[in-house]
């Protein structure tokens, strides 16, 4: 096993120097991190001990048919916005040994499927938002000031980077839905509250650049297509998150923030499926010990846990990148090239 990992971790860092080398000078900023649930984890879980993994066939059938940790067929939503923006794929964190981690200046993925915004959201082991931003401390206390020769380069480098924060579905899914506690409008200014104070930790650390995403329509899955009553149980976090992010553009000097709006895009998806290329938006593609579809493009949902297919995450990566009807108040090739606001505040 440790062999193994070795070889991934040399192989990644001669492809992030090659990469390098042939586009630095095409990328639209200097990295990309991530923050996030099973939508973005790129291989974390495989070194935790939990059930939650994707670190088996059919997973990653369609990235180099490696099965990477990725709970999809293919490349994730960050995977994708990497190639967007000219910046090789985020590693996983828990996938680089600790004496690699400073070659790794591009990006790092701290992602985790089974986990959220609150603490106590979990399936398993797994890296909590607290988790995970304690690693990103690390990266920017300990590895990168290894790399960057003055304080002043790291900050640039900092400031200029994009940070990718989607999470929240399994603080209903594995928390609220559990005992409902407290109405959805106070659970989702609770939980948003959270994520504000999260968010403001990375800022203080130096990110500048944010797109930040919650819960999707959790009603609207392979095991239940719609449940209505779960979507508008979901729906106070989509519509507060506008306003938290024009909380944080006003708190935070120097701040750009994007917000994701897929619970209102999926919509569009849901009533027009064709359109966008589909022929099923209700069944999984990859039925667990029974079949594998056999147009993985023609599918929406990947499997029954409501992952989806790659197909169907290029259509909201393209939108959030050049388009402007998922992201807002721009999309992120606006935000990767908008100046820092305010900066001489800072």
């Amino acid at each position: 096993m440790t062999s193994c990992k070795a070889f991934w971790v040399i192989s990644f860092i001669a492809y992030q120097a090659f990469f390098a080398k042939i586009n630095g000078a095409k990328s639209h900023v200097p990295a990309l991190y991530v923050f996030g649930d099973s939508g973005l984890d790129a291989g974390n879980n495989n070194n935790l001990k939990t059930l939650a993994k994707a670190n088996i066939a059919p997973y990653g059938i369609d990235f180099n048919n490696k099965s990477t940790g990725r709970y999809t067929n293919g490349k994730t939503f960050a995977d994708l916005i990497a190639i967007k923006l000219g910046l090789p794929f985020s590693p996983p964190y828990l996938g680089v040994s600790e004496s690699e981690r400073h070659l790794v200046t591009a990006g790092v993925n701290y992602a985790s499927g089974a986990c959220g915004i609150l603490n106590d959201t979990k399936f398993g082991e797994c890296l909590s938002l607290d988790k995970q931003i304690e690693y990103f401390t690390s990266t920017v206390t300990k590895d990168l000031p290894k790399h960057f020769e003055s304080k002043d380069k790291l900050k640039h480098h900092l400031s200029k980077s994009i940070y990718l924060v989607v999470i929240g579905s399994n603080d209903y899914s594995l928390n609220y839905f559990q005992h409902e506690n407290m109405e959805p409008e106070q659970f989702a200014d609770y939980l948003l509250g959270q994520l504000a104070y999260k968010i403001k930790t990375i800022y203080d650390l130096g990110a500048r650049k944010f797109v930040v995403g919650t819960a999707n329509q959790l009603g609207c899955s392979p095991s239940q297509f719609c449940n209505e009553t779960i979507n508008q149980k979901v729906k106070p976090s989509s519509d507060k998150l506008p306003i938290l992010i024009q909380n944080l553009n006003k708190q935070l000097s120097g701040s750009s923030f994007v917000y994701v709006d897929s619970f209102n895009f999926f919509n569009r998806i849901r009533n027009a499926p064709k359109k966008y290329g589909f022929t099923n938006i209700t069944k999984p593609c990859y039925q667990e010990g029974v079949s594998l579809c056999a147009n993985r493009k023609k599918y929406y949902f990947w499997d029954k846990h409501g992952h989806t297919t790659e197909a169907a995450i290029k259509i909201y990566a393209k939108e959030c990148f050049g388009g402007s009807k998922l992201c807002f108040p721009m999309n992120i090739k606006k935000l990767a090239h908008s100046s820092l606001r305010d900066s001489h505040r800072e």
